[in-house]
C-alpha cells in the first residue's frame, strides 16, 4: 500500500510540473508570434494573381512614387525619405494589388 501511494505521488507530480512547463511555454510562445507578425507587417509583398485583369504574368514588385519639385521646403532629410509600395505589374503597366 504504501509503494502505491509512492507511486500516486510521484505520477501528480509529474503532470503537475509537465502541466506548468507546458502553460508557460505556450503563453510566451503566443506573445513571440504576434511580436513576429508586427515585425513582418507590410513587407510581403501581395498576391497577384488576377490583379492585372489579363494581362500575364502580373508579378509583385517595389514602386518609389515620383516627389513634386518643390524646391522651397525641401531639406536634406525630405531627400533621404521615401516611401516603397506594392504594385502588382504586368508590362509596363501598374496595377493596384
Amino acid at each position: 500500500m504504501a509503494s502505491s501511494n509512492g507511486l500516486k505521488n510521484r505520477l501528480i507530480l509529474m503532470l503537475i510540473i509537465s502541466f506548468t512547463f507546458l502553460s508557460s511555454k505556450s503563453g510566451g510562445g503566443s506573445s513571440r508570434g504576434i511580436e513576429g507578425v508586427k515585425m513582418v507587417l507590410g513587407s510581403r509583398p501581395p498576391q497577384c494573381v488576377n490583379k492585372c485583369l489579363n494581362c500575364r504574368p502580373c508579378v509583385a514588385t517595389l514602386v518609389v512614387p515620383s516627389h513634386p519639385k518643390n524646391h522651397r521646403f525641401k531639406t536634406q532629410e525630405d531627400e533621404n525619405y521615401y516611401l516603397l509600395s506594392w504594385k502588382c505589374r504586368c508590362g509596363n503597366k501598374l496595377f493596384q494589388p
